[in-house]
């Protein structure tokens, strides 16, 4: 028997998107092109290898890239509204940006990787600073070397930044002061293979995902587990993004596979989708869409769940 997991629809996508194909009857609900963010088209608002998203609850988009090294703003129509950040490793400079987390109501989290720290802008793009510094050797001396990938922050303003080195979480609270690990390399509940993706719930629980595990798990804030199931990927370095929307939604993405599931908050497969170019950034906005950034086909563009079509009955059946 095909487990659900692997029943995913064809996609071809181009600078805008076309029509997925029809899923299958065993999902129950599909995955549609909703608009477009941005692309690789040169002007304002061009992207090359977008690599963190995130929005704001009036809709606003947050979009880092990875090749162009700064952190652009859309609102919620798709319009361009300014962008921070050059190359280099000073104020206000970004070095291979990654994920972007909302960071309460005012602000937005960067994962400036290549510098090895968290960045701080307030909603209009202006730099507040730098929150965690990842190379502090106060930090170093009490959890290690850091090699950060992901980054996700819950409502009240704590930071959770995956350490694929290590496979763990480090949890820091909103003024940037380090608080705990969660995890460690392993097979067992509450342990991690191969972490590449983290997203808070509503309620404040954690959602990661594991390639070498290949699994998702579902941990309350101290680290228990509550629920896991199985994703189908392959062993490697590549992001598995993962957001959560307020009904506790699960979508995941394998940036290497260029698919995405969307999951209930038990591990249900809701929805599925194939043909994804390097999915490497997720993120529900307020509208119930989902954002996604798609790193090897510079674009970032919308996708809605709506119910599957069933076929018609015929008479008598």
């Amino acid at each position: 028997m095909i487990h659900p997991l692997v029943l995913v629809v064809a996609w071809s996508l181009a600078a805008v998107p076309a029509p997925p194909a029809a899923v299958g009857d065993s999902l129950p609900l599909v995955l549609r092109p909703a608009g477009v963010v941005a692309t690789s088209a040169a002007g304002r608002g061009q992207v090359i290898e977008p690599s963190g998203v995130a929005t704001d609850a009036f809709g606003r988009v947050y979009v880092s890239d990875a090749a162009l090294h700064r952190l652009q703003r859309f609102d919620a129509r798709g319009l361009w509204l300014g962008e921070a950040g050059v190359l280099g490793s000073g104020p206000g400079e970004l070095r291979r940006p990654g994920a972007v987390a909302l960071l309460g109501t005012l602000s937005v989290a960067v994962l400036d990787r290549e510098n090895r720290r968290i960045v701080t802008y307030d909603l209009f793009g202006r730099l507040i600073g730098v929150l965690v510094d990842l190379l502090d050797d106060a930090l170093a001396s009490e959890v290690g070397r850091i090699d950060p990938s992901a980054l996700a922050a819950d409502r009240g303003g704590a930071l959770y930044l995956v350490d694929a080195d290590r496979d763990r979480l480090l949890v820091f609270d909103f003024s940037g002061r380090f608080l705990r690990s969660v995890g460690g390399f392993g097979a067992r509940p509450g342990s991690f293979r191969g972490l590449a993706g983290v997203a808070t719930t509503p309620r404040g629980e954690l959602v990661t995902a594991e390639r070498a595990n290949r699994r998702v798990q579902r941990l309350d804030a101290g680290g228990r587990v509550v629920a896991t199931w199985p994703l189908v990927v392959r062993p490697g370095g590549a992001a598995l993004p993962v957001a959560v929307d307020d009904s506790s939604r699960v979508a995941v993405a394998d940036e290497a596979g260029g698919r995405l599931w969307v999951f209930d908050g038990r591990g249900r497969p809701l929805a599925a989708l194939a043909g994804l170019d390097g999915p490497r950034a997720l993120a529900f906005a307020p509208d119930g869409t989902l954002l996604v950034a798609e790193a090897s086909a510079g674009r970032v563009s919308r996708l809605k769940l709506v119910p599957a079509s069933r076929p018609p009955v015929a008479p008598g059946e």
